[in-house]
Order: structure tokens, then C-alpha cells, then sequence
């Protein structure tokens, strides 16, 4: 599959993830189910913070996004506190920037160098296609806890 294909399949995941986030109310974006390590905005913001360490962190660029974020967001967290709608509304517009940004960056081919990386599930990502392949994997994975998180809602 192309790098094309795989970036076209990505937006319209984000698309789906902003439609989540818009169906539900602030309490219910927050709330843990019982059962579950994180709720549906932890989802969200850290599907956005694989995606820079995944293709920004590798490609030896800096963040498009705040470090701390990313940091909040990364592998191994979970939710701290209760997130605000300002905050809500920022991850949904970071969907479509983060994706607009990685597009015209690769069109500027700026990830001209990339440090090899080896996934949990034992996925080499070696160059921005690869990157671009398993984030898209990644992204659809978090999908399937958000829509199950939704389900106990």
C-alpha cells in the first residue's frame, strides 16, 4: 500500500475519531469506565503523540506539537485529570493539523534521515512509509478502545 493510500486512510480516521469526540459530552469524554485504564480523550491526545514520536521523533525533526503533550500522552500514561472543553477542542483541531503538517512535510521529503525503531509487536519501522504504515495501524487500534470505552458509557 502506498504512503498516499495509507495517509488517506488516516484522515478519515481522524475524522471518525473528531466524530466521537463531538457525540459525546465532557463528562463522558473524561470518565474511566470501571475496568479501564483510560477514558476516550487519553485515546485521542495520545494517538496524536505516538504520531510525533513515531514519524517527528525518528525523522530527527522537532515536535509539531507541544513536548509536553506529547509527554502527557505518550506510552505507559494515563489520565491525571479532568480535561477541559478548550483542551477537547484542541485535540480535534490537532487531528487535522498534525496530518496537514506530516503531508506537506513528507511532500518537502524533511525526513531525509530516520532512526530505525522496533514496535512491542515487533514491526520494524525503518523510513517515513513505514512510520506512516504502522501509526495508521496504531491509530485504528485506539479506535477500537475508544468505540469500546463508549460502549460503558
Amino acid at each position: 500500500m502506498s504512503i498516499q493510500s495509507n495517509l488517506t486512510i488516516t484522515i478519515q480516521n481522524r475524522k471518525a475519531f473528531k466524530k466521537i469526540l463531538d457525540s459525546l459530552s465532557i463528562e463522558q469524554i473524561n470518565k474511566i469506565p470501571q475496568g479501564f485504564n483510560n477514558n476516550i480523550i487519553w485515546n485521542a491526545a495520545h494517538v496524536l503523540s505516538i504520531q510525533q514520536m513515531l514519524t517527528y521523533a525518528l525523522g530527527n525533526l522537532p515536535f509539531t506539537l507541544p513536548k509536553d503533550q506529547i509527554l502527557e500522552f505518550n506510552m505507559g500514561t494515563r489520565p491525571q485529570k479532568e480535561y477541559v472543553d478548550e483542551f477537547i477542542d484542541q485535540i480535534k483541531s490537532q487531528f487535522f493539523s498534525t496530518h496537514d503538517q506530516l503531508v506537506q512535510d513528507i511532500s518537502e521529503n524533511k525526513f531525509e534521515t530516520f532512526n530505525p525503531f522496533m514496535t512491542a509487536i515487533k514491526v520494524e519501522v525503518i523510513n517515513i512509509e513505514t512510520a506512516i504504515a504502522f501509526n495508521q495501524y496504531h491509530e485504528a487500534l485506539h479506535m477500537g478502545y475508544m468505540l469500546n470505552i463508549r460502549r460503558f458509557l
